[in-house]
Order: structure tokens, then C-alpha cells, then sequence
């Protein structure tokens, strides 16, 4: 029975409710059951090994000692995992796998059934095989190491053979024939330096501050031509975590915009927010509704949390962990992350047009940002560049920040400073903005600019005969122009480049209020950088009411060109 095929038709018939991104997931499947007859096309589906692999795991007991039946979607998964080949030498396809649902939806013995099926049923290699667990804490890394020591401690009962060949303590899992073995492990770098994991499984990596664990555990599988690193978690609230920007890059594999043929993406979540008082939809974030006797008890307990949370006004962690949404758990939350990205675009000519530059120069030890809006012809386009400082180590920067400066910086979107001292280098910031001046031939309309700190830079503009423009900070200049920018976003009359850093400053970003409820954007946290968004604003302040100046110009030049003028 192929049964990666059987769920994928299923989900493309509606006999199974399934969202978006699964019906994209499981197209791709078909897609490449069909490619597969092709002779450019490097993969093969090996149905007996697919087959084999799901029958090993349910040899093993379910949670409370009974007979284990895995659900159709658990099936394709470990189906598409193992039953994927490379024609060349057989060795398995994927290396990579991203799968993500709600909590309480098995992962953790989806995640011992891989571990299972590597330490005993694999080949590649023959020996020493390496399986880590890892998440943030050794408590978290333990749920699914623990699930696969109590389902083999079972089976060994059962299995004189086994019990021989297997050797479980509390901090490793032996195979005693082939010498691999099993360890839980936290996510500090130390702990996981030296691992040459043929499989490794983070769990909770929405929690994970950088993506120094991933890193480190792929490159420790460079000489493993079977490898696998598969990140198994729910979703999260902070968007500026490395689990965000990988799904964000696995969301173009399943829509076809990146060719990455080693990696398996599945993600089960809802499609809409309002979607949480639709029961109905529940089975895309929560798989296990399918089955009838689970759904007995599941469905139920959601209503009720979906309910309590509800009347408490507290959707957003029903949301997130029990429906696998991404969202920021903040209510004051300046733009959200999905009215961002969608204003997304590639650049625009900008040779010869109107600019507005706004600039948020910080501490010489910090971030300096500069940001800037050229109007176009019915809506305003905006990017951003800022300075890093590395006065306390570029590493610790990144750690404390959240963003990988030294990425960004290959990307074009910041520059790391130079000098000695770590701190901001103000003649490179000029010399930027003078460059981004004449390379574009803009005509500035505005440096407009935080006075704050700005005698570094004010001498300098000034003697390129740059028209200056202060922006006192406060609600009283930046709070209409904070609200208006957001609606225009919203309304599609604001477009931007697809920036990260502006995109990470804008996810950092909320509003707090002042005593006559005007709003002003501020960070939750100190660490949280918004100085691009803060120069952005800044721009804002003269660039919100340029096309009202343009329609008056040109109103008052058609009046004036019209015979109704006379003096």
C-alpha cells in the first residue's frame, strides 16, 4: 500500500480536511510521483522500504501498552521520509524535514518512531550510527528520547533478540550490534560541538534565540550521505526567531519558488485566524481529529479552551500552540507580520525620483539606521540600511539582538563596522547616504532627523547643501503620521522591499499611548532594536502628505494655466 500517495489523494479529493499549506505539500508529492519516470528526475519512490519502515514502528506500543495503529498522516510522513530514494546509490532523499503541527499532536512519537527506525532498521551507515534529540532544555529534549525508550523497553519484553541487542539507561539508548546509539541533548552549542549526528531532531525550536544549533548540528552531518536534520515543532510569537525565517523559506518550496528537492516540508495550521471558532476546520492544525475515538477527546477539550479564552479576551496562545499559527502575543503590536509581508516587492525603478531620507543615529556603540520613501506613481516605496556595532563582540550582538548581522549584511541590508574601536563609523553613514543620493540621481525633498546626537553628521549635510529637516520625537509630530503609515500600508498605498532587518524592526515594533491616548511607536524589550522603523517614521513625518502637495500643485498649475485666472 503506498500510502504517501494515498493521503495525498485523499487530501486533494476533500475526503480529509487539510490547509493550505498541506494541500500544497501533498500536490508536490503527486508532482513527484509522476517525475519520477523521468530520467532528469533523481528520485524514486521504494514502496517496500516505505512499507517496512511503517510496520517496524508499529511493532512498537502506543502510549498506555496497546497496540500502536498509525494514523494515514503519520504513514505519510514516515512514507515520504524512508520511502524516497536517490536512483543512484538508494540512500535516502530527504536530509532535511520541517514538520510542524499543534501541540498535542504526536510529535513526540513521530519523533521517537524516526529515532526508532534510524537506530534499528537503517543500514547507511552499518555502524556507529548517531541519533540526538535536542531542544532548549535537556528537560524538553528528554519527552521524545523517553517516548522511544519506554516503547523499546516494551518491545524487548516481547523480543528475546531485541532485548539482547538493546541496552537503554536514562541518558542513552545502545545498539549493542551495530554500536549507534540514541542520547537526549540541550541546545547549548557545547553540548552539541563534536556530534556527528546521522540523525538529529530539534523540538521546540520556535524558542531558540538564533539558529547557531541548527547550524551546528547540520554541519556535524557533512560526511553522512544518509543524514537527516528535521526540525519538529509548533509554532511560536516571536517572528524574529530562526524557526520563522525557516518556515518562511519553506513556505516558497511548497509553492514552487525555491527548488529544494532534499527537503520535506509538512505543515499542518489553520489558514485564517477567524478559523478558531470554526470547529469544522480544526483537523488542518490538529491531524489526530481524524480519528474517530481521538476525536472523542480532543475536540471537546479544545471548545473548552477555545471558549475560556475567548471570554478572557485571550485568543492569541490558543491560537498559536493549539492551532500552530504564527502570531505575535502582543495586542499593541504596531503592524502585524502578515499586513507587512504581504506589501512586499521587488524594487522599482528609482533612477531621477523625489526622496525622502530619514536617519535614527544611536549610541556610537549600537545601531544606527537610515531609511528612505521615494514616492512613486500612486503608491510610496520604502527600504532601509543600518550601521552594526560590535564595541561588545559582533557574536554577542547577535545573541543579544536576535538578528545575524553578519547575514544581513551579505544581503546588502546592513554594514558591520570596521573600526577598531566597534564603534559606529558617522563618515560611513554619510558617505552611504550621499552614495544612495547620486547612484540614484534622487532628488531629496528631506533629511529628516532625530536631533538627537545629530551635531556627529549635521556640519556635513549641511555643506552639501542637503535640505535638512528636524523631526522632534514625541507624540505630538509622530503620532498622526505612526497611524496613517499603518493604514496606508494596509490599504496598499505603502510597498517596500523585502528587507529582514526592516522586516525584524518592524516585528520589534509596538505603540504605547500617552495620557491623551495618541500613539508613538516604542520596543518591549531593550534588547529589541526598532531604529530602522524609528528612521522610517521620520521620513514619514514629510512624505505623508506628498501627493496631497502634488494634487495642489497641479490643481493650482491648471487653474493658474486655465482662462479663468486673470489679475
Amino acid at each position: 500500500m503506498n500510502y504517501s500517495k494515498q493521503y495525498a489523494d485523499a487530501v486533494k479529493s476533500g475526503e480529509i480536511v487539510a490547509g493550505k499549506k498541506i494541500k500544497q505539500a501533498t500536490k508536490r508529492t503527486l508532482r513527484d510521483f509522476r517525475a519520477q519516470k523521468k530520467d532528469d528526475f533523481l528520485y524514486y519512490f521504494n514502496e517496500e522500504l516505505a512499507a517496512q519502515a511503517i510496520e517496524f514502528v508499529e511493532l512498537m506500543p502506543a502510549r498506555d501498552g496497546s497496540d500502536l495503529h498509525l494514523e494515514l498522516f503519520q504513514k505519510y510522513m514516515i512514507s515520504e521520509l524512508f520511502g524516497w530514494r536517490l536512483k543512484d546509490n538508494d540512500t535516502r532523499r530527504f536530509d532535511r524535514a520541517f514538520i510542524s503541527m499543534a501541540r498535542k499532536s504526536g510529535k513526540s512519537y513521530l519523533m521517537s518512531s524516526i529515532a526508532a527506525i534510524y537506530l534499528l532498521l537503517e543500514n547507511k551507515p552499518a555502524k556507529n550510527r548517531e541519533i540526538v534529540f535536542t531542544a532548549n532544555s535537556i528537560k524538553q529534549a528528554h519527552l521524545a528520547f523517553d517516548t522511544l525508550a519506554s516503547g523499546l523497553r516494551q518491545v524487548a519484553k516481547k523480543s528475546p533478540s531485541l532485548r539482547k541487542r538493546l541496552k537503554i539507561n536514562r541518558l542513552e539508548i545502545l545498539d549493542l550490534e551495530t554500536d549507534s546509539k540514541a542520547i537526549p541533548l540541550a541546545s547549548e552549542l557545547d553540548n552539541l560541538d563534536g556530534y556527528q549526528s546521522d540523525l538529529a531532531i530539534i523540538d521546540e525550536f520556535a524558542k531558540a534565540k538564533t539558529k547557531d544549533i541548527y547550524d551546528v548540528l547540520k554541519s556535524g552531518q557533512i560526511n553522512s550521505d544518509n543524514s537527516l536534520l528535521a526540525v519538529i515543532s509548533t509554532s511560536g510569537n516571536d517572528l524574529n526567531s530562526p524557526m520563522y525565517a525557516e518556515y518562511q523559506f519553506v513556505e516558497k518550496i511548497l509553492k514552487n519558488e525555491e527548488q529544494s528537492d532534499r527537503y520535506f516540508v509538512a505543515i499542518w495550521e489553520q489558514d485564517y485566524k477567524n478559523e478558531t471558532f470554526k470547529p469544522e476546520t480544526w483537523e488542518k492544525s490538529n491531524p489526530l481529529l481524524a480519528n474517530p475515538e481521538r476525536e472523542k477527546i480532543i475536540r471537546p477539550k479544545l471548545q473548552t479552551d477555545v471558549d475560556l479564552a475567548s471570554d478572557q479576551g485571550n485568543l492569541l496562545p490558543i491560537q498559536i500552540k493549539n492551532f500552530n499559527l504564527w502570531l505575535m502575543a502582543r495586542k499593541n503590536s504596531y503592524i502585524s507580520a502578515k499586513d507587512w509581508k504581504q506589501a512586499a516587492r521587488e524594487p522599482p525603478e528609482l533612477i531621477g525620483r523625489d526622496v525622502y531620507i530619514g536617519i535614527d543615529l544611536s549610541k556610537a556603540n549600537d545601531l544606527t539606521s537610515i531609511s528612505w520613501i521615494v514616492p512613486m506613481e500612486d503608491y510610496l516605496y520604502c527600504d532601509s540600511h543600518s550601521f552594526v556595532a560590535t564595541k561588545w563582540g559582533l557574536d554577542e550582538k547577535i545573541k543579544k539582538d536576535g538578528f545575524n548581522y553578519r547575514q544581513g549584511e551579505k544581503d546588502g541590508e546592513c554594514s558591520i563596522t570596521k573600526l577598531d574601536s566597534g564603534v559606529i563609523d558617522y563618515t560611513e553613514v554619510f558617505q552611504y547616504i550621499m552614495d544612495l543620493i547620486h547612484d540614484n540621481q534622487f532628488i531629496v525633498q528631506g533629511i529628516c532627523y532625530d536631533p538627537y546626537s545629530f551635531a556627529y553628521l549635521l556640519s556635513e549635510f549641511e555643506k552639501a547643501k542637503m535640505p535638512l529637516i528636524e523631526v522632534r520625537q514625541g507624540t505630538q509630530t509622530l503620532s498622526i503620521p505612526t497611524i496613517k503609515f499603518r493604514d496606508n500600508l494596509f490599504n496598499g498605498n505603502i510597498m517596500h522591499a523585502d528587507n529582514k532587518l526592516l522586516e525584524y524592526t518592524i516585528n520589534n515594533a509596538i505603540l504605547k499611548y500617552d495620557s491623551n491616548n495618541n500613539p508613538i511607536i516604542d520596543k518591549t524589550e531593550n534588547s529589541n532594536k526598532i531604529d530602522a522603523v524609528a528612521a522610517l517614521m521620520n521620513a514619514y513625518t514629510q512624505a505623508v502628505s506628498y501627493f496631497d502637495d502634488v494634487d495642489t500643485e497641479q490643481a493650482n498649475n491648471d487653474f493658474y494655466q486655465s482662462d479663468q485666472f486673470s489679475f
